[in-house]
């Protein structure tokens, strides 16, 4: 049966945190879906989610030895659409990819800043997840929140693109992405 990671994220932007945690989980899997959330669960405001595909492909490029297979699934845009009310549940991502796919062994990767008990319990149907996927939290080696990366941004001067600190925080082609795009810049 093939064994699948699903790592569901905003990925607004994808930093090299996220990177960490494909190379903690990537032994696990022959493949992982990177997923960006379409609408957050948790009311989190992001770039169109175009953009973010955009930025996400650009992180792709730079992902070098990991030991599966790592692709990016837009089916959380696709839920979405069908239900434009409410948000992308993660349950509703994991149970669509079961029924779609159900000679997959499917598991749910969250990053350490899921992992808490007090953000966990937040998740719809979290316990429903438990019982029926296996889950893979990775811990927290490197510091890289995308948090912070729209703040160093968004707090620059204008004519200035903080480059040296971005680049431990961000792989070379996202960083080059947000600085053409001008990605995070308030009007």
């Amino acid at each position: 049966m093939q064994r699948t990671g699903v790592f569901g994220s905003a990925f607004n932007p994808p930093t090299r945190g996220h990177l960490d945690v494909l190379r903690q989980a990537a032994s696990e899997f022959d493949t992982i879906l990177l997923v960006p959330s379409a609408a957050h669960a948790f009311s989190k405001q992001s770039l169109p989610i175009e953009a973010r595909e955009e930025l996400l492909s650009a992180f792709c490029k730079d992902i070098k030895s990991i030991s599966c297979e790592i692709e990016i699934s837009l089916i959380e845009k696709d839920l979405y659409k069908q239900n434009p009310e409410h948000p992308v549940y993660t349950w509703t991502l994991l149970n669509s990819l079961s029924e779609q796919h159900p000679d997959t062994q499917f598991s749910f990767i969250r990053g350490p800043d899921n992992a808490s008990q007090e953000i966990w319990e937040r998740f719809y149907r979290y316990q429903d997840i438990e019982q029926r996927w296996p889950i893979f939290t990775a811990q927290e080696n490197i510091k890289a929140r995308s948090t912070l990366v729209r703040q160093l941004i968004e707090n620059s001067p204008s004519n200035i693109f903080p480059e040296q600190e971005l680049s431990s925080l961000v792989t070379p082609s996202v960083l080059s992405l947000l600085r053409e795009k001008k990605s995070y810049r308030t009007q």
